[in-house]
């Protein structure tokens, strides 16, 4: 992987199809055809739009597992074949292994994409982690019904 060319992406799983799709258009696609690598991290959801989108766009797409590929649930597997690869971290089954996986995604990247509707924690905790990593990072709030989610 070269410098610029690693994207990271990671957001709440409550978002619909159609809302990730057009912050994708909006946010995601002035990236595209650069020749970079997307992280994913596997999740229903964001990612799982995500990793959608991006296939769908013909872009390189890897998927990193906290776990192992065996651990994944099983709507998850067919995408084994569709992306570039699979990094299974093999992390002890515990609580807080989205969180050390997320880190994992920031320390390969170089830039971090995080879509949060106030949902959750994880997306904040890796987004602050990309900034003290002094990764770029594009924090992308997600609306809905209209009215902003609740504090950081």
């Amino acid at each position: 992987m070269t410098p610029g060319h690693t994207i990271a992406i990671a957001g709440s799983r409550d978002v619909p199809r159609d809302t990730a799709n057009t912050l994708f258009e909006q946010h995601l696609a002035p990236f595209l055809s650069g020749g970079r690598v997307w992280l994913l991290g596997g999740s229903r959801g964001l990612d799982q739009w995500a990793l959608e989108w991006l296939l769908e766009q013909n872009e390189t797409v890897w998927l990193v597992l906290a776990y192992t590929r065996v651990d994944q649930p099983k709507g998850l597997h067919p995408w084994f074949d569709e992306v570039e690869r699979v990094v299974e971290l093999r992390l002890p089954k515990r609580k807080n292994a989205s969180a050390i996986r997320n880190r994992h995604m920031v320390d390969l990247s170089q830039i971090v994409f995080g879509f949060w509707s106030g949902q959750g924690g994880t997306t904040v905790k890796m987004l602050k982690h990309a900034l003290r990593k002094r990764r770029e990072v594009h924090a992308i709030p997600v609306f809905r019904d209209s009215r902003p989610f609740r504090r950081l």
